[in-house]
């Protein structure tokens, strides 16, 4: 029988204890390796999203020298931030060119006084493009009456191969202030009480609640309509449509126009 001697088992002891420390170092080395890297992402991550950050405050800081130079009709400012071939198209939905701009911009006319200020920016940024939303505040006084009106624009910027950032497409909307409603007797808004048929099983009905008059489709909300002149009413909050009332050679009310971008979509009263 083969004698065991215990330095054997020492020694074997030991060379497996080496291999293990090897192992745990190597793990060790490569964690570390491991880590160094994800820190190096993180920081250029961080870099990126720091550059991203600067520009787009860049941007924003931009368009506001671009508000600012409409009033003063600053042709050098528009000049620098449009791209050639830039497309414009403004709240009248005219689609204009970066010549057509700068032939229009003017300084405003003796007894005007306005100012434009950027607001709520939203901001999509990918490589080389950013686009930029926001509602704008504008004030204008015209001969000691003020004027408020908000417009959104969504600008989109594109870097040029010069490295600058330069507008390539404008989009702009007149946001409508809310619409003040006038008096109508009780007696009045009764006579717009009823059934109003689009198709037979599609009614929208008018009642009358107090001094308030009130509409519901087929299976929508009642929605409360508010008096904007003699037989035209619109909803609150919604400034794209109106309901217009007509009637016959006797006066009585026959048919509600819902009006929406002058198109009329013909509702008949029912007897």
């Amino acid at each position: 029988m083969p004698v065991n001697w215990p330095w054997k088992r020492w020694a074997r002891w030991r060379c497996e204890a080496q291999d293990l420390q090897l192992h745990a170092i190597a793990i060790a080395f490569v964690m570390a390796l491991a880590s160094l890297s994800v820190q190096a992402q993180n920081t250029n991550g961080l870099a990126r999203n720091d550059a991203a950050n600067a520009t787009v405050e860049q941007l924003k800081r931009a368009t506001q020298e671009l508000l600012d130079a409409v009033a003063h009709g600053d042709v050098a400012v528009w000049q620098r931030y449009l791209a050639e071939g830039c497309i414009y198209t403004d709240e009248e939905g005219n689609v204009k060119t970066k010549q057509d701009l700068l032939k229009e911009l003017k300084p405003l006319p003796k007894g005007y006084l306005g100012s434009i200020k950027m607001g709520e920016p939203k901001v999509v940024a990918q490589e080389n493009v950013i686009v930029l939303s926001h509602r704008d505040r504008e004030e204008l006084e015209l001969y000691g009456q003020k004027l408020v009106t908000y417009f959104h624009s969504t600008d989109t910027w594109a870097k040029s191969q010069d490295g600058q950032w330069r507008l390539i497409a404008v989009q702009v909307m007149a946001i409508p202030n809310e619409r003040k409603p006038i008096a109508v007797s009780r007696k009045k808004l009764d006579e717009y009480v009823g059934q109003y048929l689009l198709a037979p099983d599609v009614i929208y009905t008018i009642t009358r609640e107090g001094d308030k008059l009130f509409g519901q489709r087929t299976g929508r909300a009642k929605e409360e309509l508010l008096p904007l002149c003699a037989d035209t009413f619109y909803r609150k909050g919604v400034w794209r449509g109106e309901k217009v009332f007509e009637r016959d050679d006797e006066g009585r009310v026959i048919r509600m126009l819902d009006r929406r971008e002058n198109n009329d979509l013909v509702w008949k009263k029912a007897p």
